[in-house]
């Protein structure tokens, strides 16, 4: 299969479907790397979390989170 057919068939999949074949092909990209990012991934938000909990840190709704976002695009 082409790499254009296979695209093409990839984005008929359902969005969790789709983050199944990211992760998967991510993984695939190199397996020990990938370990040692995920543990960092896995630290940073058991951090990010303590802070939370201990007021140090807000949370955002999703629609906040983006304007945020944009505007720090313009």
């Amino acid at each position: 299969m082409s790499g254009i057919a296979l695209e093409k068939e990839a984005l008929k999949l359902s969005a969790e479907e789709k983050a199944h074949l990211i992760d998967t092909l991510w993984r695939s990209l190199d397996a020990v790397e990938q370990g040692a990012v995920d543990r960092a991934w896995l630290d940073e938000s058991k951090e990010r979390l303590k802070a939370f909990r201990a007021g140090e840190l807000k949370a955002l709704d999703g629609a906040s989170a983006l304007k945020s976002i944009e505007a720090g695009l313009k």
